[in-house]
């Protein structure tokens, strides 16, 4: 069996089976280090063992993370949908805004017609009182009018005294008493405006 010394790498042969130093104290001739000799299957399986511990340790390192990482992801998500629902909301929020924004515009041109309807108003009361004023001037000049046109009528059917004197006078030989006519009028000549001064009948 050949051995090299982990001190002083010197070759060490030894005429025995590998088996029978497993586990074996093995002195060195040379520099007399001391070990404890192993064979490849001894070390090959305690370097399984250590990669078997050191994959648990990482294994339970990434499954804690993953832990971590879904517990997190839940988180996320979980927000994520909170999100959208406050989106949603939003997105109500912003059709009742834009309702309100075109009922406002719908109050500003009611407002709008309001004002055009109140002028309308002002316009028609301010025509409506001139027309009264005119309808009260034309029958004020109408009035006038027909009180000279009835003062003309009577004036034309009825005769003036001149012409009632020269008509009592005709006959140059008729002397007329007036005090003497005025005393025998009679109620009936007194309200009939329209006859002569004096009745030709009861003259002669």
């Amino acid at each position: 069996m050949i051995f090299n010394c982990k001190n002083c790498k010197n070759v060490i042969t030894l005429n025995k089976c590998e088996d029978t130093f497993e586990g074996k104290l093995i002195t060195c001739y040379v520099c007399k280090e001391e070990w404890i000799h192993h064979s490849k299957t001894f070390f090959l399986e305690g370097r399984l063992t250590e990669l078997d511990q050191d994959l648990n340790r990482k294994e339970l390192i990434i499954n804690e993370l993953n832990t971590k990482y879904n517990e997190r992801i839940n988180q996320l998500e979980q927000d994520l949908a909170n999100k959208k629902n406050e989106l949603e909301k939003q997105k109500l929020l912003e059709e009742k805004v834009f309702n309100f924004e075109s009922r406002i515009t719908d109050t500003e041109k009611l407002n709008s017609k309001q004002a055009e309807l109140e002028n309308k108003i002002f316009e028609l009361e301010k025509n409506v009182k001139k027309t009264s004023a005119d309808i009260q001037d034309k029958n004020r000049n109408i009035e006038k009018k027909a009180n000279y046109l009835e003062m003309k009528a009577d004036s034309i059917s009825k005769p003036s005294k001149q012409e009632n004197k020269i008509a009592a006078n005709e006959n140059p030989n008729d002397i007329v008493n007036f005090r003497a006519y005025e005393k025998k009028k009679t109620s009936k000549e007194k309200n009939n405006k329209k006859s002569f001064f004096w009745d030709n009948t009861n003259d002669k």
